[in-house]
Order: C-alpha cells, then sequence, then structure tokens
C-alpha cells in the first residue's frame, strides 16, 4: 500500500517537473526569436531592438526619443550650448501658464519655450541618461554612414548631452550652495528682466543722502536699472503740505545731489506717491484729518471728497515737478541735462491695501470695487493730463479678485502698468493663472516686484537671506512664463525694502544689515539666474568682500550660515552696522532664551516666586550668574550703538532703534536682577499653604458680586 502511494506521488513530482521544464523552453525560444535580427529594407539586417528605438536607417520607425518629445528637427535654441535645454523635458501647452512639478524645494517651475510654455511628464534621471546612451548609440550607427548623412542627429545629440552634463553640474553647485534649484534656469537660458529696480522705502530710518550715495555704484555693479523712491513724509513738501513734513527731512539741495549721483550712473529714478491707502502719514495730522475715509482711522482716502482729489493732485504736483529738471530748472544745469540720458519717465502712485473703503457716508452706497476703480482712473488721468510723457505704475493687489468685465469697463488698462507684488516662495499661491490671464487681456504690461528685506516679520533684525533669493529666483521663471501674454511683454522687476509695515509699526531690518541680500538678489535679477561662479558673479567684489580659499567649501553657503557670517568680513558701506546687528542678534536670541527659561522652565524666579517673595536664595544667586554676564554685554552694546550708528543715519533714528531693540532687554534683566537681589536677603519665610491670587483679582472684579 504504502509503495503505491510513493509511486503515484513520484509521477505526479515527475510530471509537474516535466511541465516546468517545457515551460522554460518555451520562454528561452521566444527570447531567442526576440533578439534574433531580422531582414528588412531590402536585405539589410535589422535588430527588433533598433526596430523599436527607430535607429533603422530609412527612417520609417518611431523612436523612443521621438515619442518622449525629442524629434528629428534642427532647433535653433540648441546650437547655443544649454541654450534651450530642458533637463526635465517639456511639451507644448495650449494656456501658456508654468506647470509646476513636485520637488523637495516646493513648487517647480518648468522652463517655457518660445512657441508657448510646455507641460510634459516628469522624467527622473535615470530615464534622462538612459535616453542619451540610445541616444549615443543611435548617433554611433549614423556615424557610419556615407558622409553628409544623418549628421544633424548626431549633431542635436552631443549638443543635448553637453547641454544636460552642463546642467546637472550647475545644479550640483547650486544644491552645494544651498541655493535652490529652479527648473529652466540657468546659464544659456532666457534674457534677464530689462528693467531692475531698487526700492527704498524712506518711511522709516531714512538713510543720510550721503550714504545713499555711496550705494549708487555698488547697485549700479550689481546690475541696477534705475531706483523706486518711496519719500512719505522725507519729501521737503511747501505750502499747504508743508505740515506733512517730517522734521528730520531731506532738504532739496540733499534730494538734488541724490538724483544727480544716479543720473550720472545713468540710473532712472521712479518716485513713489501713495495717492489712497497708507496715507496715514497725512491723514494723522489735525489739518487733513477730514479728509479720511473713517474717523477712527487715518489708513485710507475718501475717493468720494472733492478736497480729497485736489489734496493728491497737489502732492503728485510737488514730486513730480521736483524731479523733471527740463521744465522746473530744480534739478540740474542745463549742460548737466544734456549730458544726462535719464528723465523721469514713471511715476508710481501706491494704492495698496486699502484697506477701509466705502464706509464713510458718502462712499457706503457705492460698490468697493467701482470704488477703487474710479479712484485710480481719476488719478492716473489727472497724471496724463498735466504729464503726457509719464506712465503710471499702481500696485495690483486691490484689482485681483476683481472681474474682467469690470476692470475692461474702468479704463484703467490704457492708463496704468500694475506692479504685482509677491513676496513668498509661491508666486501662484497669491497670483493664479486666472489671474494672469486677466491681467493680460486688461494690461499691454506690467511689473514684477520681489523683495530683499522687510517681508518675513515686522521685527526682524537680518533678512532670511535664502527666502528673498528663493523668492527672486521664482520671480524670474514666473516672468518668463507669463511676459509672452502681455502684448508688450513685462517692464521688470522691483526688489522692494520695506522699512516698516506701515507708518505706525516699529522699523523691520535695517539697510546696510540687508545689503549682502540685496546684492545677492539683485546680481541674479540682473542675470536671470544665479551665477555660481565667484570671479563671475559681482557680489564679492562690490561687496570688497575678501576672495575665497580653499575648494572644500562653497564660497556662499546659505543653508549653513543663515545669519550670512561670511559678509562680517567685507568691507562694504555700513559693515560696521552689519557687524553691530550680527552681535545684537546674537544676545537678542542668548536673552530671550534666558528669560524664557527664568519663566518658564526654572523653578525659583518666576513671577509666582517674585510675587511671594518666596524661593531659595542659593538658587537664585545661581540663576542670576548668566543674568550679570548678559546685562554686562548687552549694556556694552548699548553703549556703542549710537556711534556705530551714526555713520549711516541721524539721531532720531539710531534712538529710535535702540529704544525699540536694545532698551527691552536691559529693562527685563534688570528686572530680573532687582527681583533676584530682592529675593536672596529675605531670611524668614511664611508657613505653607501661601495665600493664591484669585482670579477675581486677576480680572478685577468684585467677588462679592
Amino acid at each position: 500500500m504504502h509503495s503505491r502511494l510513493l509511486i503515484v506521488c513520484w509521477r505526479r513530482k515527475l510530471f509537474f517537473l516535466g511541465a516546468s521544464l517545457l515551460f522554460l523552453l518555451a520562454l528561452w525560444f521566444w527570447g531567442f526569436l526576440y533578439t534574433t535580427h531580422i531582414t528588412e529594407d531590402g536585405g539589410k539586417i535589422v535588430s527588433v531592438r533598433e526596430l523599436m528605438l527607430g535607429s533603422a536607417h530609412g527612417g520609417r520607425h518611431e523612436s523612443l526619443l521621438q515619442r518622449l518629445g525629442f524629434h528629428e528637427r534642427h532647433d535653433p535654441a540648441l546650437d547655443g550650448g544649454s541654450n534651450g535645454v530642458e533637463p526635465h523635458g517639456a511639451a507644448h501647452g495650449e494656456q501658456g501658464s508654468v506647470q509646476l512639478e513636485g520637488d523637495e524645494g516646493g513648487v517647480k517651475f518648468v522652463k517655457p519655450t518660445p512657441g508657448g510654455l510646455r507641460s510634459a511628464k516628469v522624467r527622473h534621471t535615470n530615464d534622462w541618461d538612459a535616453i542619451m546612451q540610445d541616444r549615443t548609440d543611435e548617433g554611433k550607427q549614423i556615424n557610419q554612414q556615407p558622409s553628409g548623412k544623418g549628421q544633424p542627429s548626431r549633431h542635436i545629440s552631443d549638443e543635448m548631452r553637453m547641454a544636460a552634463e552642463r546642467q546637472s553640474h550647475y545644479e550640483h553647485e547650486l544644491k552645494r550652495m544651498g541655493v535652490p534649484v529652479i527648473a529652466g534656469l540657468g546659464p544659456g537660458g532666457r534674457p534677464p528682466p530689462a528693467q531692475r529696480l531698487v526700492h527704498f522705502d524712506l518711511k522709516g530710518a531714512p538713510p543720510k543722502v550721503s550714504y545713499l550715495r555711496r550705494l549708487m555704484p555698488i547697485l549700479k555693479t550689481l546690475g541696477a536699472t534705475g531706483i523706486l523712491l518711496e519719500y512719505e513724509d522725507m519729501f521737503p513738501y511747501g505750502g499747504s503740505l508743508l505740515p506733512l513734513t517730517a522734521r528730520n527731512a531731506y532738504n532739496r539741495d540733499e534730494i538734488l545731489e541724490l538724483l544727480k549721483s544716479a543720473f550720472a550712473l545713468g540710473l532712472t529714478v521712479i518716485p513713489l506717491v501713495q495717492t489712497f491707502g497708507h496715507l496715514e502719514y497725512a491723514l494723522k495730522l489735525k489739518e487733513f484729518a477730514h479728509l479720511r475715509e473713517t474717523e477712527d482711522s487715518p489708513q485710507a482716502l475718501c475717493p468720494s471728497y472733492n478736497a480729497s482729489m485736489a489734496f493728491v493732485e497737489e502732492l503728485l504736483t510737488q514730486v513730480i515737478e521736483y524731479h523733471m529738471p527740463a521744465e522746473s530748472g530744480n534739478l540740474l544745469h542745463k549742460e548737466d541735462i544734456e549730458r544726462s540720458t535719464p528723465k523721469l519717465t514713471h511715476i508710481h502712485i501706491g494704492c495698496d491695501e486699502v484697506y477701509r473703503l466705502a464706509e464713510c457716508p458718502r462712499c457706503r452706497h457705492r460698490l468697493k470695487d467701482q470704488l477703487f476703480l474710479d479712484h485710480v482712473y481719476n488719478v492716473a488721468t489727472i497724471v496724463r493730463r498735466r504729464w503726457p510723457h509719464l506712465r503710471v505704475i499702481v500696485w495690483d493687489d486691490m484689482l485681483r479678485h476683481m472681474a474682467l468685465d469690470a476692470l475692461q469697463a474702468s479704463g484703467i488698462g490704457k492708463l496704468v502698468e500694475p506692479m504685482i507684488w509677491v513676496y513668498a516662495e509661491d508666486i501662484y499661491k497669491f497670483v493664479q493663472s486666472t489671474t494672469w490671464e486677466k491681467y493680460a487681456a486688461v494690461f499691454r504690461t506690467a511689473w514684477a516686484a520681489s523683495a530683499f528685506k522687510g517681508a518675513h516679520g515686522e521685527g526682524l533684525l537680518m533678512p532670511p537671506i535664502r527666502r528673498h533669493l528663493e523668492n527672486t529666483l521664482r520671480w524670474l521663471a514666473v516672468m518668463q512664463g507669463e511676459g509672452n501674454r502681455f502684448s508688450h511683454g513685462l517692464q521688470g522687476l522691483a526688489l522692494t525694502g520695506w522699512q516698516r509695515y506701515d507708518h505706525f509699526a516699529v522699523l523691520c531690518e535695517l539697510l546696510p544689515a540687508a545689503l549682502p541680500s540685496l546684492a545677492i538678489c539683485l546680481s541674479t535679477a540682473a542675470k536671470g539666474y544665479f551665477d555660481v561662479s565667484a570671479r563671475t558673479n559681482p557680489i564679492l567684489s562690490s561687496l570688497t568682500c575678501p576672495e575665497p580659499t580653499g575648494e572644500h567649501h562653497a564660497w556662499l553657503e546659505l543653508h549653513r550660515d543663515s545669519m550670512m557670517v561670511m559678509f562680517s568680513r567685507c568691507m562694504f558701506p555700513g559693515s560696521m552696522i552689519y557687524r553691530f546687528i550680527l552681535r545684537l542678534a546674537t544676545l537678542t536670541t542668548e536673552t530671550e532664551e534666558y528669560t524664557d527659561a527664568i519663566r518658564q522652565r526654572r523653578g525659583w524666579l518666576t513671577d509666582y516666586n517674585i510675587r511671594h517673595n518666596f524661593s531659595s536664595a542659593a538658587r537664585v544667586d545661581d540663576l542670576l550668574g548668566e543674568n550679570y554676564r548678559l546685562l554686562n554685554a548687552v549694556s556694552n552694546l548699548a553703549r556703542t550703538a549710537a556711534s556705530t550708528l551714526t555713520e549711516v543715519y541721524d539721531h532720531w533714528t539710531y534712538g529710535e532703534f535702540i529704544e525699540q531693540r536694545i532698551f527691552p532687554m536691559l529693562e527685563e534683566l534688570k528686572r530680573l536682577e532687582r527681583a533676584g537681589e530682592g529675593l536672596k536677603k529675605r531670611r524668614v519665610w511664611p508657613q505653607r499653604p501661601l495665600p493664591y491670587l484669585k482670579p477675581f483679582e486677576v480680572l478685577g472684579i468684585d467677588e462679592k458680586t
């Protein structure tokens, strides 16, 4: 019985074994046929693999490269080395909007092409290498043909391979330096923006004119073409506007010298005059309070009041006339005018962030959008009527949500040029493709605006350079993609440097502390990409920095040196203030960490201990050791603040800065010192439990009620 069972089992095993061998034999035979050469085209031997890749000389087979979008045609963009090469590939799109890809750094923009923006399937690096290898094999076969046949294909293949290698090396250097990698940006790409404006916000910490004049040649070297000058209350107004002038405002001779310096370097000057929102510097005053949209806020002007338009016209008249030497004779002598090519060509009328709108009795019955559009139209009409040659720029944020029909019906499309501002890394989060399409249908041209400081926190001491650089790079990619929508393209990029968030806010980063950020962003905007070479990038030379030594470290390391300590070795105008701010930032961080630990994590010098005069003298004495060190360091810094800041600022400005940045630290450290010394003096303590602070007392409520 057992032997029969064994025989049956062995027979089944042999059956399955034989079937498996037959299957493997069939599989081998199929593979043999697949790789066997077949005859085609009059006896020519062609492999199946060649047929699939389309490398047969007959040209009747579509290659893998063709299916992926690399057609057998000569592209002039490839003749310039890396010009027109897209590492990640692209295909034609209909809308002209920039397509997005996932990327570890966030949004990644695919480079647009002259034939329209392209949207393509993402190909990984290994796929790219395989494609290039297949193309190489194909080129070798073509090279075996008689001369004159297949040469364009090989030329295209070699150019693409070299361009890919250059781009790969370039992106490797970017990552090594901590610079964001943006697809489509690199050497040999699209030209940079035609205009690169540097914005000076004078409503806070206005530098001395002598300092601004020292910066002008540096800005020119870095690639600036003009200055966007926002005076606010620093302009020497006269007549009925005399109350607007700040006590430390520039005088007319100082502004004259500033404009002469700009003109001598070929830098255009565009004045920025707020004409709707952000008029706090005027509407806060008793003389102009009646022009407010709401009685409790000086933020915005009432557009329905006739006196408002008269006020705006007088503002514009005083500023514009002073900047037009040919008519007013204020700016330059005749020979200077003939020698200076730049002239006043634009005026920026502001109109951003009009928060208070359609609230007063005159305006509340009208739609907000219509009120805004009518006011912009009226102001622009005044400018074009009185100064026909001037072009009018306006901030765009109030226009983004408006309907296309409303914008077209308003008539502002032929009167103003919007300056589209986004200071975050993701431009399209705030200005979507539909908004770009709408703007292009209304306006013939537009501007873009990034930021090099004053955009990521009202109370920062140092700008986050990497974020500002990425914002600039993203804008360059967006401008490449969206510029073709407008009939006259995009005019240029303004790099804004805000000094306050509004007239009532504290100071943002000081200009000398942000000069390295400006240099990095401006040189990038001027080239259209970030130049990784320390020799050809003008950053180090323009800021008078020592030459980089050694090959183990990159000359710029944004990911490792977030505070940009490397620029403390440079000798640019205001570099002493830069080093001072670095020291202040370090002490501020140490002080905040210490006081936070005292209040939250250590148990003997808290507000509870101080309020009840109940603690351990030995423990308090131990905690005060760090307090004494910090207090001494901050006191020394405060004593040198005035002498350091006076190089660039008047006593009003450095006095304000010391009060905002250093005085609070001194006060807090001294308070803890006094409290600690008081706790150490006690020798007798009460029994527990201690009387507690009742909630009614904290809230100021009578417990009986």
